[in-house]
């Protein structure tokens, strides 16, 4: 059977498209329609098992109780529980959340966001953007979406941000290697680089060596391409224990680096390379079964979706008149 139109109710109860509207949007005391005509239109609609168009009701109302959420990569374990957190907070307060891939592409994640925002599917957005710059946010037409920032930052861009201290957890955990013996720290790093994430990351790798008197070197820092991970890690690992034999530690900056260097050690070709100490600025329950012992640094993520989650329903209600940057720290794991 076809989905049971607007019209058909009209046609069947004699009356506007237009009353039924405000009758089934509860606003019928507001327009003076009479209490029997409601009734009358209530009990068709529930005789009939009517449903409403959401999109029709939105282009009406200017409101969709839909919020956007546009991530890298929702297969990653660490946006995937910000998503649900983020997901039973707004359910909570009656939204809904749509949820992107972007992949690390800034032509996708303009694609979403104005696909979102041109159908009025969403009320507003909360985004770990691939963007450098913002010359694509800061147009005055997206003044009106109101936005949340997470993860990532937009440099000198005025907006609401929920982060984690990225350079602080990256001083601590080299410290500590460093504290373990460990002088020959490698570090592999994810793309793009330009990520505000990633480049806290690798400043504050560099800034716990300067203050241990190590001296920085370019060619220990490889970058992965976020496209062909596991590729990529055993190729910069054997250009790695070429070129410096002497490695006995690989920072890695996210957990997807982890996993595959631990995959490529388990090969026979890198059996003699096992003893190398591998740390990971991201702690997945996988580091919690594995023989290898992984030092790592636990991110906030339940306190991310729910801050990011406050923010935007505050900005939506009208409470946040200006902007907030929220930094979350971070802890160290010893295994």
């Amino acid at each position: 059977m076809r989905k049971l139109q607007l019209e058909d109710l009209s046609k069947q109860l004699g009356l506007s498209k237009t009353l039924i509207s405000m009758v089934l949007n509860g606003k019928g005391n507001h327009y003076g329609i009479s209490k029997k005509t409601q009734t009358k239109v209530l009990d068709e609609v529930a005789k009939l098992n009517y449903s409403p168009n959401k999109f029709a009701k939105s282009l009406r109302t200017g409101k969709s109780n839909f919020i956007g959420l546009i991530v890298a990569d929702i297969s990653n374990p660490f946006y995937s529980k910000i998503a649900k957190t983020i997901e039973q907070t707004l359910f909570h307060n009656k939204y809904n959340l749509m949820v992107c891939s972007s992949d690390e592409d800034e032509s996708r994640e303009r694609v979403l966001v104005e696909m979102m925002i041109n159908q009025q599917s969403v009320d507003g957005l909360i985004v770990a953007t691939a963007h450098a710059d913002d010359s694509f946010y800061a147009q005055p037409r997206f003044a009106a979406v109101p936005t949340i920032f997470i993860d990532r930052v937009i440099p000198l861009f005025s907006a609401n941000y929920v982060t984690i201290d990225n350079f602080g957890g990256s001083m601590e955990i080299v410290n500590h290697l460093i504290s373990k013996g460990l002088n020959h720290i490698a570090c592999f790093a994810i793309t793009p680089m330009h990520l505000s994430t990633i480049l806290d990351r690798i400043n504050g790798y560099k800034k716990a060596l300067e203050t241990n008197n190590i001296e920085f070197k370019t060619e220990l820092i490889k970058s992965i391409h976020f496209d062909q991970i596991e590729q990529d890690v055993e190729k910069q690992l054997r250009h790695l224990i070429k070129e410096q034999p002497e490695v006995d530690a690989i920072f890695t900056l996210n957990n997807h680096i982890a996993v595959a260097l631990l995959g490529a050690l388990r090969k026979k070709e890198f059996e003699k390379y096992r003893q190398i100490k591998i740390s990971c600025f991201d702690d997945i329950e996988l580091f919690n079964l594995i023989d290898n012992p992984v030092l790592s640094v636990s991110q906030p993520i339940e306190e991310i979706g729910q801050n990011a989650s406050r923010l935007i329903l505050e900005v939506l209600s009208g409470n946040n008149k200006s902007k907030l940057n929220i930094v979350l720290p971070t802890k160290l794991v010893e295994r």
